[in-house]
């Protein structure tokens, strides 16, 4: 039996510091800081080129086109990579939704 369930329907967007990013939270665990989100880029938004100091992180495109440091990925793909690896920017032309996962320590957004 799962010790977490969650019907997802119900989470709040909320809006992110980059202008077109969205983001809900799906899971949250404080103890372990273990955190998954559902994010929505919209047509033309990017994300810019960043790193998360003690989180490793995985990205899972769930549909649209999501571009990764100027090479375009599509539903199915999968990105994973350790806490300190910069990574991005991301971007998207015709809007994205992808679903990203944190753990190994709290999540901090540092702009290279």
């Amino acid at each position: 039996m799962y010790q977490f369930k969650s019907d997802c329907q119900s989470c709040l967007w909320e809006q992110l510091a980059v202008q077109g990013v969205e983001s809900k939270t799906i899971y949250f665990d404080e103890e372990t800081n273990v955190k998954t989100v559902e994010t929505r880029i919209a047509a033309g938004a990017t994300i810019p080129r960043h790193s998360h100091t003690h989180a490793n992180e995985t990205v899972y495109v769930l549909s649209g086109d999501f571009i990764e440091d100027g090479e375009k990925y599509g539903p199915g793909s999968y990105f994973a990579g350790k806490a300190g690896t910069a990574h991005g920017p991301h971007h998207s032309v015709g809007g994205c939704v992808v679903i990203t996962h944190w753990i190994g320590g709290p999540v901090d957004f540092v702009q290279e």
